[in-house]
């Protein structure tokens, strides 16, 4: 069998719908001929907060904690309000990923580097590894579905074109670096700013806004 990982419901039901034969549909995969359509909601996981690195009893915001720059960044399941779904999700992707009978894994993230990372993480969760390697995991083949649209004919075309995960390891890099950076710019600063003036102040990239200035 052939899962499909695909990074949000709306892909994986177009990626179904456009595969020949019959759909089986659960709450939380498709299974159409040879193939298991299953699906993240965008970002599953999220990097932990500083109190992973560095415990402060109290959990409040502190300054002894600052800066943090951890050796080996650590992701958890995303939590808060109105996330109830996640973990069941990722429990009905890693339950799909182990099956006997799957010897093939296609990330079908959206076709940038953050859709990459969104569905090589739940792969790399679901086997208990920080890695993927050579384009295996778990004992599997993995490979990539690109989809620059999702006309029927385009779905089609790539999943008969599928290229090893491999030959996209340098996309998947940018995306980890960018993420970290982003972590490492925006929880530092933020607490440092909002414990030394007291207001909350959110640090972050704030491109559109500097992207005008230079083009003014």
């Amino acid at each position: 069998m052939i899962l499909i990982i695909a990074e949000k419901p709306s892909l994986a039901r177009n990626i179904a719908a456009a595969l020949d034969g019959r759909q089986f549909k659960g709450n939380e995969f498709i299974t159409v001929g040879n193939y298991i359509v299953t699906w993240a909601f965008g970002h599953l996981f999220g990097l932990c907060d500083i109190e992973h690195y560095n415990p402060n009893p109290d959990g409040r915001w502190t300054m002894k904690n600052l800066p943090c720059f951890p050796k080996q960044f650590d992701y958890e399941l995303r939590k808060g309000q109105g996330d109830d779904g996640v973990k069941r999700q990722f429990e009905a992707i890693m339950s799909q990923c182990q099956r006997p009978d799957v010897d093939v894994i296609v990330n079908a993230g959206d076709s940038d580097r953050e859709g990459e990372i969104i569905v090589r993480l739940c792969i790399m969760k679901s086997f208990g590894t920080d890695t993927l390697s050579r384009g295996n995991c778990g004992g599997k083949r993995l490979c990539r579905l690109w989809l620059p649209d999702q006309t029927p004919e385009t779905i089609r075309a790539a999943v008969s074109e599928l290229k090893d995960e491999s030959e996209y390891d340098n996309l998947a890099d940018e995306g980890f670096a960018r993420t970290y950076t982003d972590w490492l710019y925006g929880v530092n600063l933020t607490r440092f700013a909002t414990l030394k003036t007291g207001t909350l102040l959110r640090v972050g990239r704030v491109i559109v806004p500097i992207v005008k200035a230079i083009y003014d």
